[in-house]
């Protein structure tokens, strides 16, 4: 019997250096049924130069995109690229921790024939060597099958790169996200009824520096905000008969110091996408100051008052 190919698929957009030290950890795997998919963005030919010594070694397909895709339509190229049994959305500045890590995720999913994807330990790399473990909620990994929402308050999966699925699974990102995109992606998961498994395993080292979109979006408070209304839009009313999910939303709106309609247009929400209960919610929160609802007990009631009187529909 023929062994199961892997996809490991690389959206590239510069830096050559964090793709040539993902490609070194995919030729240290003890399993060797690999294809490397290369979708790059970069301006140049920079990424292809660097790549072309390992040609001959391993089985790359690199795609040149002009114009640039962008993340994450970059991201669903590569993975529809892909003609694995299994495959694996692998950020470039990521890379396998552990030599038989494709041998562990591929056990897993001979072992458990009906599981559609398996992710392991969120472990981030500071770019000082240290390590972050980020430690998954008992809790949520548990009730995610029937809460998928609850990745929203917590994204217990982490980045994709932890992530291999089965080939067929019917799910691309959103590409109008950037910070959502992947607790999206999982939702979507999820909401299909796919099936995972947890491996408490620092399987993959998740890369950390200051040019990542991450960093960009924590410094731009309209993208997170913006994209939190839209999945609220997506979810819609009936998502808020979850206390916590109505709860994420009030903090959201709170933290962020969001005091009209009019404040979340002006960070690019469309009004007639505001569900009623954001609105209702937003205008339950200005009969008070701010440093009102920053107290943790009177917040909480106020809140729970809100939910009480949420609208319905």
């Amino acid at each position: 019997m023929n062994s199961p190919l892997i996809s490991i698929c690389i959206p590239a957009y510069k830096k050559p250096e964090y793709v040539l030290r993902c490609i070194q950890s995919i030729q240290k795997q003890t399993y060797k049924a690999v294809e490397i998919i290369i979708s790059d963005d970069s301006p140049n030919q920079d990424m292809n130069v660097a790549i072309n010594s390992y040609t001959s070694e391993l089985n790359i397909h690199y795609y040149h995109n002009s114009p640039a895709l962008k993340s994450p339509a970059n991201w669903n190229n590569a993975i529809n690229k892909a003609s694995g049994d299994y495959y694996m959305l692998m950020h470039q500045d990521d890379w396998f921790n552990s030599d038989n890590a494709l041998e562990i995720y591929l056990n897993t999913f001979l072992n458990n024939p009906t599981v559609n994807f398996v992710f392991c330990r969120n472990t981030a790399i500071q770019p000082d060597g240290e390590i972050i473990t980020l430690q998954a909620i008992p809790s949520l990994l548990k009730e995610m099958s029937q809460k998928p929402n609850h990745i929203l308050r917590a994204n217990v999966i982490g980045p994709p790169s932890n992530v291999m699925l089965k080939a067929g699974t019917d799910v691309r990102y959103e590409e109008k996200y950037i910070w959502l995109v992947d607790v999206d992606y999982y939702v979507q998961l999820l909401n299909k009824g796919y099936r995972y498994v947890y491996l408490d395993q620092h399987l993959v080292s998740i890369g950390l520096h200051e040019d990542q979109t991450t960093v960009y979006c924590r410094n731009n408070e309209d993208v997170i905000v913006r994209e939190n209304i839209h999945f609220a839009t997506k979810i819609g009313n009936g998502a808020f008969k979850d206390i916590l999910i109505f709860d994420y939303y009030w903090r959201l709106l709170r933290n962020y110091k969001i005091r009209s309609i009019q404040a979340l247009v002006q960070m690019g929400v469309n009004e007639l996408d505001i569900l009623p209960v954001i609105k209702k919610m937003l205008v339950f929160q200005t009969h008070f100051s701010l440093s009102i609802l920053k107290i943790g007990i009177v917040s909480k009631i106020f809140m729970t008052y809100n939910y009480l009187v949420r609208p319905r529909n």
